[in-house]
């Protein structure tokens, strides 16, 4: 094979010329970030042009004044609208389950080779040159690497797309497996070099390579430990290795080489702004905690300053970071540790969370004081935080609206139901765009939402409660951790809940879907779901046949998972 770099003696000279390109070179891929930035916000505006032109051509066919040739245009644009949702959904699909979305993978591949390529462009037959760049562009990526991570309400990348982080946290992860090929590269080239010399002992006991060798080390355990098999088997422990190891490379790189340490110095501002924001906008207070009879499930209700409870009245469908103390309280690296929670109703100056135990140790620790006299722990409450619904938008734009979930994953919709049926209310026939499915296990998990949405679930033939296991059943295993059981399948019966007409088993998923698409061709449909993964995946599929024949879909489907 034809090996196009050699080991070559420079010039101090050359030096200094192969010197101002590694800055260089380093510098383009950082700012690269604003190529995908830029072309985001033209595509945002592109589209909201050819909206403003097709309601434009709307009110010139309803005037009837349409110019000559215009509908053959709209037959056109229908094709190339019917072509380009599909794209959209396609590339939002996943390749297969649990392997990510398409988009992400191809988005991923071409940043990876833009990046290959700025590290081999001008590095002529030089072998130091193109080893030293896959070093510094790597340590290039380090800032924007941890500007997706961040979490605070004024994350900039956040801000830009109009997003929230758990959207940008899948960036995060492909950003930290690019930067992991490129120093992979950079350490093998460099130990490649001090085998073929014989001085990999002498070379090994320098600081530069003592600290490549340390840094190279920590991250492959810190890309081993964020595989998703880890995250399940101990999420406390990958989240510690993970914080741990990110912060400990940092000054490692920076006596590492001097030509690093502007991007370490960039990296190291941006998490502590981004600790410091999160701080200052976190709760610190006692809570009551329940737990709901004859299930698994806790409710945890949160007292809120006034001066952040229309944050948490501005959009339904929110989340928040919570931290349970253990021993003395939020302190020390306990605080680091929070885990997020749906935001399931807010009332005067309280929200109310509901979660399901775990073998994890903030539901242990939360179960402990449930239902305890006077015990009300104290914990912190980081948020609200998520891209929340905007209701003014989804009803003005899309014509029915379907909301699923799936077991706790109602404590997503359910506000969004709540928050749409209100706004319906002065809508003639509004609330006939609406349908709300839910599966959930037994009779028993429906009591805190009966409470709540005893209007709504009274008599109302838009909602459909689907029990998927028998009471006896959920007795006998309170404490099982299968996210599928919602999926269950059950004989068929039928009961009332909250004085709302119940169903015993497996909603038919592609039934219902059909149902919501079949009333007019030209209607759009937007679909929320929040519920196990096997249920999502099938109800997207059903989705998808109509998206195939041009209709236009929003989805919308909110989970934390990986």
């Amino acid at each position: 094979m034809l090996w196009p770099w050699h080991f070559v003696h420079l010039s101090s000279d050359e030096k200094d010329h192969r010197r101002r390109l590694l800055d260089q070179y380093a510098v383009y891929s950082q700012l690269s970030i604003l190529v995908p930035i830029l072309s985001y916000q033209v595509y945002r505006l592109i589209v909201w042009l050819l909206s403003e032109k097709w309601r434009a051509h709307v009110a010139y066919t309803a005037l009837g004044q349409s110019p000559v040739g215009l509908e053959s245009a709209r037959g056109w644009s229908r094709i190339a609208a019917r072509q380009w949702r599909s794209t959209v959904w396609w590339l939002n699909g996943e390749i297969s389950p649990n392997l990510g979305v398409r988009g992400r993978w191809i988005a991923a591949v071409a940043w990876t080779c833009w990046l290959l390529f700025l590290c081999i462009n001008q590095t002529g037959d030089d072998y130091f040159h193109v080893t030293k760049r896959f070093g510094s562009i790597a340590a290039a990526q380090l800032p924007i690497h941890y500007m997706l991570s961040m979490r605070n309400r004024y994350s900039p990348l956040a801000v830009i797309f109009g997003t929230s982080h758990e959207q940008l946290i899948h960036w995060h992860q492909i950003c930290g497996r690019i930067i992991m090929i490129l120093i992979g590269l950079h350490g093998a080239l460099y130990i490649n070099y001090f085998v073929l010399t014989g001085i990999l002992v002498e070379r090994l006991q320098t600081r530069p390579s003592m600290t490549g060798l340390l840094c190279l080390a920590l991250m492959s355990v810190l890309t081993i430990t964020s595989i998703e098999k880890c995250r399940q088997w101990s999420y406390r422990a990958f989240y510690f290795c993970h914080l741990a190891i990110g912060l400990v490379v940092l000054p490692i790189l920076f006596f590492h080489t001097s030509h690093l340490r502007l991007y370490v110095i960039e990296t190291l501002a941006l998490f502590i702004a981004d600790r410091i924001l999160r701080r200052i906008d976190t709760i610190t207070d006692s809570v009551t905690i329940t737990q709901v009879p004859a299930t698994d499930l806790l409710r945890v209700q949160v007292h809120i300053p006034a001066s952040k409870v229309s944050r948490f009245q501005a959009k339904p469908g929110q989340h928040v970071y919570m931290c349970v103390s253990i021993g003395s309280g939020c302190s020390g690296a306990n605080r680091l540790l929070s885990n997020p929670f749906t935001v399931a109703n807010i009332s005067a100056g309280e929200i109310t969370l509901l979660l399901r135990t775990r073998r994890g140790p903030t539901t242990q620790m939360l179960l402990t004081h449930a239902d305890r006299l006077n015990a009300q722990p104290v914990i912190d409450i980081e948020g609200p935080y998520g891209t929340s619904v905007d209701i003014a938008d989804v009803t003005g734009k899309f014509d029915r609206i379907l909301l699923v979930a799936g077991g706790i994953g109602a404590t997503f919709v359910l506000p969004v139901h709540r928050a749409l049926r209100e706004h319906f209310d002065g809508e003639v026939g509004g609330h006939k765009r609406l349908n709300f499915t839910w599966a959930l296990r037994s009779a028993a998990e429906v009591a805190w939402a009966a409470e709540l949405e005893h209007q709504v679930f009274a008599d109302n033939p838009d909602v459909h409660i689907y029990l998927t296991r028998q009471a006896s059943l959920e007795h006998s295993f309170p404490n099982s951790s299968s996210e599928g059981m919602e999926m269950g399948e059950l004989r068929t019966s039928d009961g009332l809940v909250g004085k709302s007409k119940t169903h015993m088993g497996r909603p038919n998923l592609r039934e219902i879907v059909d149902q919501t698409f079949s009333y007019h061709g030209e209607e759009s449909v937007a679909v929320f779901f929040c519920g196990p993964h096997d249920m999502g995946h099938e109800l997207r599929a059903h989705v998808g046949r109509w998206v195939a024949t041009g209709r236009s879909v929003f989805w919308r489907q909110e989970s934390f998972g990986s």
